[in-house]
C-alpha cells in the first residue's frame, strides 16, 4: 500500500480559488545595504614560508607550461589558482594579486579554483608579487591561495585515465567512442582566443584531420575528430599537449532511458477522441519515432519530422513514450497516481536511434538545432534520453546545448534523469554508502525540467514499495550541488533483475498491444503532457492583462505544486524525490480553500534588492499576534550562463526571503528573514556549505518551514536580491525571476483563501488570477 508519508493529506484545489500574480512594479526596487566585511582579512599568517611554499608552487605549473608553449609560444598556457575551502567564496578571490601581475582571467575549473591566462612576462611579475608585495589587500590574498597547478594534458583528459599513458588513453577513447570531442578555451581577450582558434586549426590542417564544427553560443566551435586510422598516436598527443585545449573527450553516446526487459502483456490502449478545439496542447517526442503503422496513435500525431529510418529505428521506445503523452490514466488501469486531465497531440521527431549503440551526441544537437525552428509554437520538448552520468564540477555539453536551445527558441525541456541498472541494486531507503547513481546527461541542464521515477505498484518481490523512488531512478545532486531531478512522476516498479512484470508501468507498444516496462523514459513524457497542459491553460483569454508564457513560469508551477503535495524531505531524500509529484493543472494554477498563494514576476538589477510589503496574512493564520502556518515557497530564473566557467558555469544568484520588517534606529526597514531560517546551514558560512546545502547559485530554489508554534511579527514582506560572480560585467537589462509563495493552515482552515484575497483586493499591488476558470478534473 501507499507509503502515507509521502502522500499527505492536501486537500482539494478549489477552481474557484485561483492563484494571484502580482505584477512587478518598480516601485518594489530599492538600494542595497553596503556589504558586510570579508575578503580583508588574513585566513592564515603570512609568513615568508608561505610565500616561498606558493612561489615554489607557482614555478613549478609555470616549468609546465613553458615546455608546452615551445610550438606556439603567442598564445597564453593556462595556470590553476587552487583556493583554501575557507576562501572560495568571491569576496577572498586573489583579485588584487592577479591584477598587479597583470594577468588576465581564463575561466574557472572546480569550485576552488580561479584559471588565469600566463605567459613568461606574466609569470614574472607574478613571482614578484607573491615574494615582495606586502600591502593588505595583497596578503589577504596569499592568505587565500592553497597553491598552483598547470592545466596540463591530465587536466584536459577525463579523471579515469589520467594516470594512462597517451597511447593506452587513445586506445580507451575508440573503444568507447567513434569521435573525439575538443573544447578551446574562451579567454578574456578575444584576440587570443582567436589566435587560439587559428594555432588549433593550423595543427588539424598539419595532421589531416577534418573535423566536425559545432558552433557554439559563446566562444570557439566544438570539435568532433574521428577515431579512425588518421588520428594518430602522435596527432592526439599533439592535441592533448596543445596549451589551448580546454578538455579532450571521448564524445558520449545518448540511449533511451528505459530499462531493456521482455515484454508482458498488459491492457488494451484505450484512450478516447482527441478533444475539439483549435488549443489542445502538443508535446515534441524526441525520440525513436511513434510507428507510423499505430492505428491507435495516429490520430494523436499532429505532426512528424524524420531524421532516421528503419532499420536505424525500430520505433518501439518512441511510441510507448509518445502513448503516455497521450493516455497515461487509460493505460494503467485508472490507477490514480496518473493525470486525470485528457492527453496531448504528439509531434513526433524522429531522430534517436533505436539499438544498444544509441546515438552519438553531435549528431542528436545538430538534429535538434534543426528540428526546433521548424515548430515555433510547439513550447514542450521530452527528451526520454540520456548519456553518462554528470560531472561534479562542470556542466554537460548536452546540458548546456539545451540551455542555448530554450533561451534560443523558448522551449521548455522535460528531460529523463537516467536509468541507474548497475549492480548493486538500490532498495528504500538509499544505502549510507553512496551509488554510482547520479543523474546522466543532459539531465544537468538548469534550464531543463529533470524528471526521476517513484512507482504506483509493489510486489513482494519488488526492491521498493509503492510511492518510493524507482529503483533505477538517478538522484542528484547535478554539478555543482545543483538540486536536480526537479521532481518525480510514476515509472513503473522492478524486482531485483529489473522486471515489471505485475509492478510496472503499461506502454503502448510498436506492434499495437500494451506491456508493462519501467524506465524514467516513462516518468518524463507524463510530466511533458503536464507541462503542457499548464502552458495551454495560461495561454487562454480571459485577463485583464495578457500573460505571455514562457519556461522559467512553467517550471516554477510544475514544482512548486509538487512541493505542495509532497511532505518536506531532507536534503539527502530530496536527492531522489526532487520536489515531489506535480498535479493536474488545476492543483498547478488553483489554491485550496486552506491556502493563500501569489504569484510574482519581477525584474531584477544589480546593485538594487527587491521587497514586497507589507504581506497580506490571513487574519486565521495570527493566532495572539504570531504567524502559525506553514510557508512553501519556489523561485526560477533564466540567469546568463558562459561555459568556458567551468564550476561557476551560473553567472547570477538571487537569494529570497520570506520574514519580518523591524524599523531601524535611523530610518527604513530591517528584514529579518525566517524561510528560509538565518543561520541554518547553507544560508550562512563558507561558500562550499552554501552551494551543497542551501542550492547558491542554483537557479531553482525551493523552501519551505511550518512554523507550529508561531513567529511574532508585526509587518511581513518577501524579498529578492542579486548578486553576480567575479569578473562578471553587470547586466545590460534586468532579469526576470518567478517567486510563488503560499502561505497554508496547519489545521486545514477553510478560511485562508478567502481572507487572503480579500486583505490583496485591500492592498495597492497590480493583479490578476493566474489562469481564467477552467474545469479541469483534479486528481485526489
Amino acid at each position: 500500500m501507499a507509503t502515507q508519508a509521502n502522500r499527505p493529506g492536501r486537500g482539494k484545489p478549489n477552481p474557484s480559488n485561483p492563484i494571484a500574480h502580482v505584477s512587478y512594479e518598480r516601485r518594489d526596487l530599492m538600494g542595497m545595504d553596503p556589504p558586510a566585511g570579508g575578503g580583508g582579512k588574513e585566513l592564515v599568517p603570512v609568513t615568508t614560508e608561505l610565500r616561498q611554499t606558493l612561489s615554489r608552487s607557482m614555478m613549478a605549473a609555470a616549468n609546465i607550461i613553458a615546455a608546452e608553449a615551445g610550438v606556439y609560444p603567442d598564445i597564453p598556457g593556462v595556470m590553476v589558482v587552487r583556493m583554501r575551502d575557507m576562501a572560495v567564496a568571491k569576496s577572498h578571490r586573489p583579485l588584487t594579486l592577479i591584477h598587479e601581475a597583470d594577468i588576465p582571467p581564463a575561466g574557472h575549473g572546480e569550485i576552488n579554483e580561479m584559471l588565469v591566462a600566463v605567459n613568461p612576462v606574466s609569470i614574472d611579475q607574478l613571482n614578484h608579487v607573491i615574494s615582495q608585495r606586502n600591502t593588505k589587500a595583497v596578503r589577504a590574498n596569499l592568505s587565500a591561495v592553497d597553491g598552483f597547478e598547470a592545466w596540463s594534458v591530465a587536466r584536459r583528459l577525463p579523471r579515469d585515465v589520467r594516470e594512462q599513458q597517451l597511447t593506452q588513453v587513445l586506445a580507451t577513447f575508440r573503444q568507447q567512442a567513434t569521435r573525439l570531442m575538443v573544447r578551446l578555451f574562451t579567454h578574456a581577450s578575444p584576440v587570443t582566443t582567436s589566435r587560439v582558434v587559428d594555432h588549433f586549426e593550423e595543427l588539424l590542417r598539419q595532421y589531416r584531420l577534418e573535423p566536425l564544427r559545432l558552433p557554439q553560443r559563446v566562444g570557439p566551435p566544438l570539435y568532433l575528430l574521428a577515431l579512425n586510422g588518421t588520428m594518430t598516436d602522435e596527432a592526439f598527443a599533439a592535441i592533448v599537449r596543445f596549451q589551448g585545449v580546454r578538455h579532450a573527450r571521448p564524445e558520449p553516446r545518448i540511449l533511451p532511458t528505459a530499462a531493456v526487459m521482455p515484454a508482458s502483456p498488459g491492457p488494451t490502449f484505450s484512450a478516447g477522441p482527441i478533444p475539439a478545439g483549435p488549443n489542445v496542447p502538443i508535446v515534441a517526442v524526441f525520440d525513436s519515432g511513434v510507428n507510423p503503422a499505430s492505428a491507435h496513435l495516429h490520430p494523436w500525431v499532429a505532426s512528424r519530422d524524420v531524421y532516421i529510418l528503419p532499420p536505424d529505428t525500430d520505433y518501439v521506445h518512441g511510441t510507448a513514450v509518445a502513448s503516455l503523452v497521450v493516455d497515461s490514466r487509460g493505460l494503467n488501469s485508472q490507477h490514480g497516481h496518473f493525470p486525470i486531465a485528457g492527453g496531448c497531440l504528439i509531434h513526433d521527431v524522429c531522430a534517436l536511434e533505436s539499438g544498444g549503440a544509441g546515438a552519438q551526441q553531435a549528431d542528436l544537437i545538430i538534429r535538434l538545432r534543426e528540428a526546433i525552428p521548424k515548430y515555433p509554437n510547439i513550447k514542450v520538448w521530452n527528451l526520454s534520453l540520456g548519456g553518462n552520468s554528470i560531472n561534479d564540477d562542470e556542466f554537460s555539453e548536452f546540458g548546456r546545448e539545451l540551455d542555448a536551445l530554450s533561451d534560443m527558441h523558448g522551449v521548455l525541456f522535460i528531460v529523463a534523469a537516467g536509468n541507474y541498472v548497475q549492480l548493486p541494486r538500490r532498495s528504500w531507503p538509499a544505502p549510507a554508502q553512496p551509488l554510482a547513481d547520479r543523474i546522466s546527461t543532459p539531465g544537468d541542464s538548469v534550464r531543463a525540467l529533470t524528471v526521476g521515477a517513484v512507482t504506483h505498484l509493489d510486489s513482494p518481490t519488488s526492491l521498493v514499495r509503492i510511492d518510493e523512488p524507482a529503483p533505477y531512478s538517478r538522484r542528484g545532486p547535478g554539478p555543482v550541488f545543483t538540486p536536480k531531478p526537479d521532481l518525480v512522476h510514476v515509472g513503473g516498479n522492478a524486482d531485483m533483475d529489473l522486471q515489471a512484470a505485475g509492478i510496472g508501468i503499461n506502454v503502448l507498444r510498436a506492434a499495437g498491444h500494451a506491456s508493462a516496462d519501467c524506465g524514467t523514459s516513462f516518468a518524463s513524457p507524463i510530466a511533458a503532457g503536464l507541462a503542457a497542459r499548464t502552458w495551454s491553460a495560461l495561454s487562454g483569454p480571459g485577463r485583464a492583462h495578457p500573460l505571455a508564457p514562457y519556461p522559467a513560469l512553467i517550471k516554477a508551477l510544475m514544482i512548486h505544486s509538487a512541493q505542495l503535495g509532497s511532505p518536506e524531505r531532507d536534503a539527502l531524500t530530496r536527492r531522489y524525490y526532487g520536489a515531489g509529484i506535480p498535479g493536474d493543472p488545476t492543483a498547478v494554477l488553483y489554491d485550496t480553500d486552506a491556502s493563500f498563494s501569489l504569484l510574482f514576476e519581477l525584474d531584477i538589477v544589480d546593485s538594487m534588492k527587491w521587497r514586497k510589503a507589507p504581506f497580506p496574512i490571513p487574519p486565521s493564520l495570527l493566532q495572539n499576534g504570531k504567524l502559525k502556518a506553514e510557508v512553501i515557497i519556489t523561485a526560477v530564473y533564466s540567469p546568463p550562463v558562459d561555459a568556458s566557467k567551468g564550476a561557476e558555469y551560473v553567472r547570477f544568484n538571487i537569494d529570497v526571503g520570506f520574514g519580518r520588517l523591524s524599523p531601524k534606529a535611523n530610518g527604513g526597514w530591517a528584514f529579518h528573514g525566517c524561510v528560509p531560517v538565518e543561520g541554518e546551514l547553507g544560508t550562512t558560512g563558507f561558500e562550499e556549505a552554501q552551494v551543497e546545502h542551501g542550492g547558491k547559485w542554483s537557479p531553482v530554489k525551493t523552501y519551505r518551514r511550518a512554523f507550529s508554534k508561531g513567529v511574532a511579527g508585526d509587518t511581513w514582506a518577501l524579498q529578492a536580491t542579486l548578486l553576480r560572480r567575479a569578473f562578471e560585467p553587470p547586466l545590460t537589462q534586468p532579469m526576470r525571476a518567478v517567486i510563488i509563495v503560499t502561505l497554508r493552515a496547519l489545521d486545514d482552515n477553510s478560511l485562508v483563501y478567502e481572507e487572503g484575497r480579500r486583505l490583496l483586493a485591500a492592498s495597492n499591488w497590480q493583479h490578476q488570477d493566474i489562469a481564467a476558470r477552467v474545469e479541469v478534473p483534479v486528481r485526489v
